[in-house]
């Protein structure tokens, strides 16, 4: 942070300086200037409570003309107000003297002030300054705080305060006032002082989604102008959703974007895919930007910490969702080529809250609630599980044996209880999680400053046995300053926070603990530990891990409007994350029989900081019908990580494992990485008439992760969009249809997301000394010629608004090849190498359909109901791999097939004669054994065949009511670890296996034999998890305002909301989850009911 604020210490004032220089070094006009060209000439000034004539010399000033007036000391001394920006200089000079009789000629270069002859015996203005005064309301009749409200002709402007009202002065006797609002329909409202100076103002809401202000790459949009093919999720379906990690609120809001909930407990990993992975091997994460400064967004992790029943931790837990106004999703590449190399997977920004116009006010919203696991696993009972045992004893012709030497040894039949069981599932899921959220922020602002500071608190209990929460907390500040001229802007923002995540061990295996048999005893006859596997409930509960991570996040943004249209801008952001863990194994919790039966530790300390810098100028012209924009910029970012771990064992006591001067063997290692990355880039907007719009955009971009003579690639697209509904001949034709577009884009996008240094050779110590030197091994070939992976994307789009924009369709369909894969290429084991980083020449293609339907359905003023749907079907496949005979990915990937794919041995179903499970031999022929070279003949595709979600929003006078589904027809690889009749327990569905000649069935006869480890190992194991999920709902009340203005309150809302609450899917299957699978905790059924107070 020091290194950044060093930055901007020495870069502003330059910056300042140049700006300075560049906004008052105007062109020296030529002596034969015209009239009309002087008037013509356009100022920007700001003037509030000065003498006329302190006014009349900054309007010379800023038009660089000598301005000579009379000697009526008294008439110039009269205090005026003006605000103008980019007028001409006859509007500003009327606005000035009409008031005063004062009129102007122009003789030669000098403008001459003088009174009007009728008023020449006056030697004050004829009348005072006039004011008006009103008042601005909602549609059902409540104020309206922070409305703007101007003349039109924009000289003169305030903001409404906490009631509603406004005041202007220095308007003429008749004219027309400008009211805006964000949400709000912008309306025009003419006055007469001579009849009335009060006057109230009615604002509808804005129902037109088309004038939404979308965020765009270094930029902003409206959808109606917008090229790109852009989703938006607003606050308002966020804050609908008592989630913990942000990119959860995303799940099934926006089409082709496929989000993934990795793990169900707080702190737990989402992953997100933007139109589907287009690489083999390299990163398919997108590209996260927040407030303009890239986000560190993977996982973080170390060594053992890596994964297992709570699986890697999110950064995007130190965000709090409460904080984010908005999040936009760039996915052809129109929207994401200005992003370069880091937009091939999509682009996610994320745009934080800021200070609004009106006064003070301070909101409060405390929440608390419970969360539970919906469907915990359908496993067998006791019964069932025993007669299961002694069949598939009985049919392997053997007898159950008590005797632990015995190859027929089954504890479960023979020595553990027939009568006393346990449900695992119930044991391990079964428990209640509480959750409680504070949340508190201040914010206000006026015409030039505003701000806002927030701060929350967040702690929640997990459903696994055992002392285990997650607690957060945060602050966020942002500030954002316009001078009085309108030319000089300032924008800051920063945040803090710093989250602990105290859980079960990672390394643990959910499964493993799950699976137990019924009857299994959690000790021994002698008091110890029992271990099945390395298996024990109780005992792995004793493993504690503990993660500290802190988020630090700051950003600021400069402009200055050098003349009219051009602007010149620079931010600066820094992104610091640390995370640090302590991992905690006492020696009585571990298997004796493991390969790490004694106490030990791990300490691991992980930090990421990414400063980034980029300048841009941006210039905008309006001509008659057209207007253009030119953007040019560049970017500079560096990225440190440094990461530590220490195992540590054979401490002296369980007692002092977190003490490393207890431990007897210590091994320490890091890692230190360096990213650079520095870039220009320049986009070109072109529209005419609002009808035909271009958009083109380049960006040149280096990589220290090449090397020489790769380091640079070039990427850029093409946007056209048509807005045929503004053709004359559709308006008067097609009445019907409210708003039509057609767009098109293509370009090429690129990928570096690949491990640092890996064109490098590299060397690591061997282990080995010589005259006490430590020896060097290679670790790593070069290679010089590794160099950018690229996607090339094609967009086509159509939005139609229908029956005034009530229904709104949007549809895309796209075409996205990424070529040069970024791979570890395998090597064999004589060159002394296993593999090294290479681009392979394969293709692979995404291409699919997306669908977005909003509507209002119906709409009174008592009653309205909403509707928003979204709809994906894709396909993802390998269009081509020259040599792919030839290399490691064989046997894996095919031509025309996913590459999202499970394998496993082909399951062709059960003998109805013997029970035996029958599977696919390589080179033809079945098996109830099949040889290991037979495993890559089962493959099924994991790809989504389709998804989506749908809103419908009820409000009925101060009551809401929302209610997000979202659906998926897809298969997973499910949960089985042996085919019936192991030491273990099976999923309820086994009910269903092989016990007489002629049962037809999928579920082979149980045996004892390890051999049919093959039946877990197959697509057999491959299940249907299409689901229909009511994902969230949301009830909340406003309190009438009247009531809440008499009990001193601004605004009184309470809510209950709830998440995950219940899934039509198939649940005799070996799965947890339909959307998570077997992996880790399944998703939560989350209740909360808050109150939110605004003051």
């Amino acid at each position: 942070m020091l290194k950044l604020l060093m930055i901007l210490k020495r870069f502003l004032p330059i910056y300042l300086l140049l700006a300075c220089m560049l906004g008052v070094t105007f062109p020296v006009y030529a002596a034969t200037k015209s009239n009309e060209q002087i008037l013509d000439k356009r100022i920007s000034i700001a003037i509030e409570n000065q003498s006329l004539k302190e006014a009349l010399d900054q309007v010379a000033r800023a038009a660089s003309v000598p301005i000579i007036y009379g000697s009526s000391k008294q008439l110039f001394e009269s205090k005026v107000s003006i605000h103008a920006k980019n007028e001409h200089l006859k509007k500003v000079l009327d606005e000035l003297l009409k008031p005063y009789a004062l009129t102007y000629r122009i003789i030669g270069e000098d403008i001459v002030i003088s009174q009007i002859e009728r008023q020449l015996k006056q030697s004050t203005p004829s009348r005072k300054p006039t004011q008006i005064e009103g008042k601005v309301l909602d549609e059902q009749g409540k104020p309206l705080s922070g409305a703007s409200v101007k003349l039109k002709s924009g000289y003169n402007g305030v903001i409404t305060d906490g009631e509603g009202h406004f005041t202007l002065t220095q308007v003429p006797d008749t004219g027309m006032l400008y009211v805006s609002y964000v949400g709000y329909q912008t309306a025009e409202s003419p006055y007469n002082i001579n009849r009335t100076q009060f006057i109230t103002i009615q604002l509808k809401a804005d129902a037109n989604s088309l004038n939404e202000v979308q965020v765009i790459g270094y930029g902003t949009a409206t959808k109606k102008l917008n090229t790109g093919s852009i989703s938006v999720v607003t606050a308002k379906e966020i804050e609908n959703q008592p989630v913990t990690n942000v990119l959860s609120a995303l799940s099934g809001r926006a089409a082709g974007v496929y989000v993934q909930t990795n793990n169900g407990l707080a702190g737990g990993d989402v992953s997100i895919q933007i139109r589907g992975p287009g690489s083999l091997a390299a990163g398919t994460d997108p590209f996260y930007v927040i407030d303009g400064v890239p986000f560190v967004s993977s996982s973080m992790a170390l060594g053992q910490l890596a994964s297992g029943i709570n699986g890697a931790i999110s950064p995007f837990n130190s965000l709090n969702p409460e904080d984010i106004e908005s999040i936009s999703i760039l996915k052809d590449a129109d929207a994401t080529a200005i992003y370069g190399s880091r937009g091939a997977n999509g682009v996610v920004l994320i745009t934080t809250k800021k200070g609004k116009k009106g006064g003070v006010k301070t909101d409060v919203t405390l929440s608390s609630g419970i969360s539970q696991v919906a469907d915990l696993p359908k496993l067998l009972n006791l019964k069932d599980y025993l007669a299961i045992g002694q069949e598939a004893f009985k049919n392997d012709g053997l007898i159950p044996s008590s005797d632990p030497n015995s190859q027929n040894y089954a504890p479960d039949l023979t020595v553990w209880s027939q009568a006393k069981s346990t449900d695992w599932a119930e044991y391990m899921l079964g428990g209640t999680g509480h959750l409680t959220n504070l949340q508190a922020s201040v914010s206000g602002g006026d015409e030039q400053t505003s701000f806002t500071l927030g701060a929350n608190y967040r702690v929640e209990s997990t459903v696994l046995p055992g002392e285990n929460k997650y607690a957060r907390g945060g602050m966020h500040m942002s500030v954002q300053y316009t001078s009085a001229d309108r030319r000089f802007n300032i924008s800051m923002s920063s945040s803090y926070t710093q989250d602990s995540n105290q859980l079960v061990n990672p390394a643990i295996s959910l499964s493993g603990d799950i699976l137990l048999p019924p009857n299994f005893p959690i000790y021994n006859q002698d008091g110890s530990y029992n271990f099945l596997n390395g298996n024990n409930p109780v005992a792995n509960s004793q493993n504690t891990t503990n993660v500290q991570t802190s988020n630090v996040l700051i950003n600021a943004l400069v402009s200055y409007n050098i003349l009219p249209g051009l602007q010149i801008k620079a931010s600066a952001g820094l992104n610091n994350l640390e995370m640090k863990q302590v991992m905690v194994n006492p020696g009585y919790a571990q298997d004796p029989n493991s390969y790490e039966p004694l106490s030990n530790s791990y300490f691991g300390d992980n930090t990421s900081k990414s400063v980034i810098i980029e300048p841009q100028l941006n210039y905008s012209l309006k001509l008659n019908k057209s207007s253009l924009n030119v953007l040019v910029g560049g970017t500079y970012q560096k990225t440190e990580t440094n990461g530590e771990l220490i195992y540590a064992t054979n401490f002296n006591s369980d007692n002092e494992l977190q003490n490393l001067s207890s431990a007897a063997t210590i091994q320490p290692s890091n890692t230190y990485l360096e990213y650079k990355y520095a870039s220009v880039f320049g986009r070109v907007t072109y529209n005419w008439d609002d009808k035909y719009i271009i958009n083109g955009s380049v960006r040149r971009d280096g990589s220290s992760r090449f090397g020489p003579g790769h380091q640079y690639g070039n990427f850029g697209a093409v946007g056209l969009a048509w807005l045929f509904s503004n053709e004359s001949w559709i308006k008067n034709d097609i009445s019907w249809l409210s708003f039509g577009k057609l767009r098109l884009s293509y370009g090429i996008t690129g990928n570096d997301q690949i491990p640092d240094y890996q064109y490098l050779s590299t060397y690591g110590s061997s282990g080995i000394t010589y005259q006490n030197l430590p020896g060097l091994i290679p670790t790593r070939i070069t290679n010089a010629d590794l160099h950018w992976e690229s996607t090339k994307k094609l967009n086509a789009g159509f939005d139609a608004g229908i029956a005034k924009d009530r229904l709104m369709i949007t549809i895309n369909y796209f075409v996205d090849r990424s070529s040069d894969q970024l791979v570890s290429y395998s090597l064999p084991y004589i060159t002394g190498f296993d593999g090294y980083e290479a681009n392979l020449p394969a293709v692979i293609q995404n291409q699919g359909w997306e669908f977005e339907l909003t509507s209002k359905n119906m709409q009174s003023k008592a009653f309205s109901w909403s509707t928003s749907f979204n709809f994906t079907t894709s396909t993802n496949f390998l269009k081509s791999f020259p040599g792919l005979s030839n290399s490691p990915y064989a046997n894996t990937d095919v031509i025309g097939q996913s590459i999202l794919r499970y394998y496993g041995f082909k399951f062709l179903g059960v003998d109805p004669q013997s029970g035996a499970d029958i599977y696919q031999v390589k080179g033809g022929g079945t098996s109830s054994n099949p040889p290991f070279n037979s495993y890559f003949l089962g493959s099924i595709n994991l790809n989504p065949a389709f998804y989506g979600g749908m809103n419908n929003s009820f409000t009925y006078k101060d009551f809401q009511f929302d209610l997000f589904m979202q659906f998926a027809k897809h298969g997973l690889p499910g949960g089985l670890q042996s085919a019936p009749g192991q030491l273990m327990n099976n999923f309820e569905f086994i009910n269903k296996r092989w016990q007489h000649p002629g049962d037809v069935t999928n579920v082979p006869k149980a045996t004892t034999i390890n051999t049919d480890y093959n039946y877990p190992s197959s697509t057999a194991n491959f299940f249907n998890a299409s689901y229909l999920r009511i994902k969230t709902a949301s009830l909340s009340y406003t309190f009438p305002r009247d009531w809440t203005r008499s009990k001193k309150m601004e605004r009184l809302r309470i809510y209950a909301q709830g998440e995950n609450l219940m899934t039509l899917w198939n649940r005799n299957t070996a799965l947890y989850d339909p959307e998570s699978g077997i992996n880790g905790v399944p998703p939560l059924r989350t209740i909360v009911v808050g109150v939110q107070i605004t003051l």
